[in-house]
């Protein structure tokens, strides 16, 4: 049995073994009551110890994947069907923004599959050295305080360093001024919370983030989309629909959007603000992706001109450091703060104090500088490794933006071709993706998908498109035997 161990990937030996079998396992290359090397064995073939073969023998042996016998051996489990029901089961089983948002939480648990759903940093990428230095030293310096509660507003050292972190972003505030949240995503729902009730409209771009979506269906928000070209979001179009909509909010992901990786221009960014005064309209921007420039750094936000306290800011580290941080913030105009600290009060009371300090420490040691200029050459090779691969394996007729930034890809299929169908395949060939309809405010003429190319590195990558094309070109070929068998039926008159 061929197996390949990289020392220098941060993921354990034995974890590596671990997946490397049980891929094997899942794709047939080992079937049911496969005899598999002895420890000693494997452990000679690999230069390792017999104690990485035993962790990796008894992780597959504790989820039901192998067995083994003393005196005999150890084999593939002959009732893994029973055990583990096949991924086609688990997963797609509801094509809807809630759902697909739980089956891109779920792949993350499952080794072998390629997530090309997730819009996530890479595990392997995480900084674990200095945020556990920084943990120790905020600890050190807080003592058991840290371990309290603290206040809904937050921090006030990470307020303080975040209020310097954002001159970056060309933003001046105060730490008074700023609201720590769990995440961008809960300062979404603070931010729909105090801004809209029940039957009232929101503005989205069309697509948008499907977490947003599935916010304001929770909330009995209607929706209405905004088209989004390559230059982000179609101001005329907005104009049109203010003049029969009176939204309580407009959402936007000007820089890196999410799904389609494209920016506001700045001719359309000064006319959105414009627009936005005039018809006090406020304005929701999700910023969370702006670190993530690949191509050059990330246009301003809308915040850094907001003269007249129409936009209520959001960030966080989700994508850019950890999502189990869950740290977000937001920088609401003075007249929404208080309301915004009720909110997020009477949600779930603060955030870590702990966590929070220790994210204050870790941007004051320059650490979050240092993560940044070490992970975007990555980000960027795997970018590339995505376009260039759908360019290799992809059929013509399909086209993709050209992401300058973030982790998401989005790629328009032709007419007729599926991709809720395209999803559900290629789960069964161990690829997920996110089919496009989940993005979406209301339906759309032709199908996409959602490629987020951060998770994976360039290989995988490259093998999950490799597959993609092949079942993008089944499936047109399907579609023409189907027209074809269509145009040569003559019905009986």
């Amino acid at each position: 049995m061929q197996i390949e161990i990289d020392s220098t990937r941060r993921e354990p030996i034995y974890q590596q073994l671990a997946n490397n079998i049980l891929e094997r396992i899942r794709s047939g290359a080992l079937p049911p009551g496969t005899r598999l090397p002895t420890v000693r064995q494997l452990a000679q073939q690999l230069g390792v110890t017999r104690l990485t073969i035993h962790s990796a023998y008894a992780e597959l042996q504790a989820d039901g994947w192998i067995e083994a016998t003393v005196g005999r051996g150890t084999f593939v489990s002959r009732q893994i069907d029973a055990l583990k029901p096949p991924l086609e089961s688990r997963l797609g089983q509801e094509v809807t923004p809630a759902g697909v948002l739980a089956d891109i939480l779920h792949v993350t648990q499952l080794p072998g599959l390629i997530a090309l759903a997730r819009s996530d940093p890479a595990n392997d990428m995480f900084p674990l050295r200095h945020w556990q230095q920084a943990s120790e030293l905020a600890l050190a310096g807080g003592g058991a305080a840290l371990l309290s509660y603290t206040t809904a507003q937050g921090d006030l050292p990470l307020r303080g360093t975040l209020a310097e972190l954002l001159r970056e972003r060309g933003l001046t505030t105060s730490p008074d001024e700023i609201v720590i949240t769990s995440g961008v995503a809960q300062g979404l729902a603070l931010a729909t919370e105090i801004l809209a009730h029940p039957g009232d409209t929101v503005l989205v771009e069309q697509p948008t983030f499907l977490g947003m979506l599935e916010v304001l269906a929770a909330r009995g928000i209607r929706v209405v989309g905004v088209p989004v070209d390559s230059d982000g979001i179609v101001v005329e179009a907005l104009a049109t629909l203010l003049q029969t909509e009176r939204p309580a909010f407009l959402y936007t992901i000007p820089a890196y959007q999410n799904p389609t990786g494209v920016c506001l221009s700045p001719e359309r960014r000064t006319a959105l603000l414009n627009l936005a005064q005039q018809h006090a309209l406020m304005i929701v921007e999700d910023d969370i992706y702006a670190r993530l420039g690949l191509s050059g750094a990330a246009p301003l936000p809308l915040k850094a001109d907001d003269r007249t306290g129409q936009v209520i800011y959001l960030g966080g580290f989700s994508k850019s450091l950890m999502p189990g941080l869950r740290m977000g913030y937001a920088l609401p105009p003075p007249p929404l703060i208080q309301r915004l600290v009720r909110a997020r009060q009477s949600q779930d009371l603060c955030s870590s104090p702990l966590i929070q300090r220790a994210l204050s420490v870790f941007i004051e040691q320059g650490w979050l500088h240092t993560h940044m200029r070490r992970v975007l050459p990555v980000y960027r090779e795997r970018r590339d490794a995505l376009l260039q691969a759908m360019q290799r394996f992809f059929p013509e007729g399909i086209t993709w933006t050209q992401p300058q930034g973030g982790f998401s890809c989005w790629v328009t299929l032709p007419y007729g071709l599926s991709a809720t169908e395209l999803y559900l395949h290629a789960i069964g060939r161990g690829v997920a993706f996110t089919p496009g309809d989940v993005f979406c405010a209301a339906p759309t003429e032709q199908s996409h998908l959602r490629l987020s190319y951060g998770a994976e590195p360039p290989e995988r990558i490259t093998e999950a498109v490799a597959t993609l094309g092949a079942l993008l070109r089944e499936h047109a070929a399907r579609l023409s035997c189907a027209n074809g068998a269509l145009s040569a039926y003559v019905p009986l008159v």
